[in-house]
């Protein structure tokens, strides 16, 4: 089986003669600065997700090799039944090591202390039912004993995994902020969207409601853990998951505080005209080009989709030739956070990127005019939506550049700074 040792300046990852064939990859070397986060994980062959390429892998049993995702690769040595250790990484050709290893937590605890970074996570992939359905998710719990303060995280829209991750764009957001606030004692939950990962359900067919309402099983599933401190519960949503947070702080008034990442303090309608004007201002010469040539008004085709969704009465419907879902979008459409922020009590940290194109950075200033609460609001120079930094436009064409990036590190701090300073009891 593969094994990780430190030496001198470099995290070594030993593959056995087996691993080499199966794997068709030979040792692994690392340097000390490029390791980002260590975890524990319970189920790597379930951990590992994206394509195979190259590797071996028996259903259920081992994955080893490389597993790829866009802009985003693995080496995997996963084993069933063996937990592993998941070192995330910046700056070399993988992402991520996921390898399997029996004393993983005492493992992943040499590799922090070596690399110099915080706590460990333990993380357990658990169930939670919402209405009929069963989604899947995963709780992450810092060193020491509980109750702990928990954080349940909200994604952004479209069909995202508990980490954010979609099968063309894995943004990570999700997973790093858990492991983030595992370092800074709080716990977490994080989980799939219906109809994604291990959760059931349809994702199209789901409605802003529904995701509303999954949000609220998952912060009532946390509160029933013994693990977890049911007077220190906080919310924290990125883009939709943002709109997703702002509904449920207002009607879940025993929050501990909610955390809004590039959220919005517009209607839906009035964010989507505003993104449309945003992108349009960034797109590439050749595309506007193409557009003229093509007698196509962007604006246009946007105002065809609004009357289209808003006229429908299906969950899904095809717009512009293309599957859709309809009833998400009627329903975002008609989304005004106005009235929950006005009924908001607990703290409220809302923070947005100066480069944002999908959430108006301006929206910060309404958030907290609205807020019935305390607010505390931070736009973060060269910060855009997928909270990564980016010296120039911040605009979609970068997005793929972008994701190679990890989540800014210091919105990751603002963010668990903000979370700690805010447990009851813990306030100075």
């Amino acid at each position: 089986m593969a094994t990780m040792t430190m030496t001198g300046g470099e995290l070594v990852l030993e593959l056995s003669q087996g691993e080499r064939v199966a794997g068709l990859h030979g040792d692994i070397r690392v340097p000390r600065a490029a390791v980002r986060q260590v975890a524990v994980v319970e189920d790597a062959v379930a951990g590992a997700g994206g394509l195979r390429s190259p590797g071996l892998a028996l259903p259920g049993r081992t994955k080893i090799g490389t597993w790829r995702r866009p802009g985003h690769r693995t080496f995997v040595a996963a084993h069933r039944g063996v937990p592993a250790v998941r070192v995330s990484l910046s700056g070399t050709g993988y992402d991520e090591l996921l390898v399997s290893d029996e004393n993983a937590p005492e493992l992943a605890g040499r590799i922090r202390q070596w690399a110099g970074l915080p706590g460990p996570v333990a993380e357990e992939r658990v169930t939670f039912r919402s209405g009929d359905l069963v989604l899947g998710g995963t709780l992450a719990l810092p060193a020491g004993p509980g109750p702990h303060p928990v954080v349940v995280i909200m994604t952004g829209s479209g069909p995202l995994d508990r980490d954010a991750d979609h099968r063309r764009m894995p943004l990570g957001v999700s997973r790093d902020l858990a492991h983030a606030l595992a370092g800074a004692g709080v716990a977490s939950f994080r989980y799939d969207k219906r109809g994604v990962g291990e959760s059931q359900g349809d994702f199209l067919a789901a409605g802003l409601s529904d995701n509303i309402a999954d949000a609220r099983a998952a912060v009532a599933w946390v509160r029933d853990r013994e693990e977890i401190d049911p007077a220190a519960v906080f919310v924290a949503g990125h883009s939709e998951g943002a709109v997703i947070a702002t509904a449920v702080a207002a009607e879940e008034t025993d929050l501990a505080g909610i955390v809004l990442l590039a959220g919005m303090a517009k209607t839906g309608e009035e964010t989507l005209r505003w993104q449309a004007r945003q992108i349009a201002g960034d797109l590439p010469a050749p595309v506007r080009v193409m557009l003229r040539l093509l007698r196509t008004d962007l604006f246009e085709k946007q105002d065809e989709a609004i009357a289209t969704f808003k006229a429908s009465t299906a969950d899904v419907v095809r717009v512009q030739g293309r599957k859709s879902n309809a009833r998400w979008h009627r329903e975002f459409i008609a989304f005004d956070p106005k009235p929950s922020l006005r009924g908001t009590r607990v703290p409220i940290l809302a923070l947005t990127g100066a480069k944002d194109v999908q959430a108006d950075p301006d929206d910060l200033d309404v958030i907290a005019a609205t807020a019935g609460g305390d607010v505390t609001t931070v736009r973060v120079p060269d910060l855009t939506h997928l909270l990564r930094r980016e010296a120039g436009s911040g605009g979609l064409r970068t997005y793929k550049q972008q994701i190679r990036k990890p989540t800014d590190p210091e919105v990751l701090s603002l963010v668990t700074g903000w979370i700690t300073d805010r447990v009851p009891g813990r306030r100075a």
